[in-house]
């Protein structure tokens, strides 16, 4: 299914060093579907918008998201359902300053993401996000001071401070029940981590 598209987004990320890459994308087609085992929504729409959901990410792109949309669309004789690029517009954290609306497939996807933001690949994945744009894993002479802005969000602020800015509020923003569930187990494992890394560096 998809298997050009496929090929074409995996050629596309599969050198990304920021937790952006292909076997992130993987990761989150093989959560959406076992989200979408209770959602029913259409499998194929489920796996188009996770195989496309940080195509069109603002840390990624930059171009004509309208033009660039449809020309990949024709490219690759794919019909969208649609809100297809709307979903992919709207989706990102954004400091959780904003929350724009999706369509019950974007839901999906969404949650699916953010679990792979979550646990200890979502660990993972902050400290090498952090390393590709020179941010500093830890310093403790910094007291973390919550976001007042958005466009505090992607400031040069410590790795660990991603944490508490985003990825210990996922949580309580999942979606949907299977997410929900889905959700605690990883949230738990960040607390606990977040214990051990403290209790190391005291």
């Amino acid at each position: 299914m998809f298997d050009e598209l496929n090929s074409y987004i995996k050629e596309k990320f599969q050198n990304d060093a920021s937790g952006h890459d292909f076997h992130h994308v993987q990761r989150v087609i093989k959560n959406a579907l076992i989200i979408n085992s209770e959602e029913h929504e259409d499998e194929a729409e489920v796996i188009l918008c996770a195989l496309l959901h940080d195509y069109f990410d603002e840390k990624l792109y930059v171009g004509d998201m309208d033009s660039d949309f449809q020309q990949l669309m024709t490219k690759f004789s794919i019909e969208p359902y649609p809100e297809l690029l709307t979903d992919l517009r709207n989706f990102g954290f954004k400091g959780g300053f904003e929350t724009k609306p999706l369509s019950s497939i974007g839901l999906i996807v969404q949650d699916a993401d953010r679990l792979d933001a979550m646990g200890a690949i979502g660990i993972a994945r902050a400290f090498a996000y952090g390393g590709s744009k020179g941010r500093v894993l830890y310093d403790p002479e910094l007291d973390y001071e919550p976001l007042e802005k958005k466009s505090d969000y992607r400031n040069n602020r410590p790795s660990l401070f991603h944490f508490y800015d985003k990825l210990l509020k996922l949580k309580d923003l999942m979606v949907t029940p299977k997410g929900k569930t889905m959700a605690e187990e990883r949230h738990q494992f960040m607390i606990d981590y977040l214990k051990q890394f403290y209790h190391e560096v005291e």
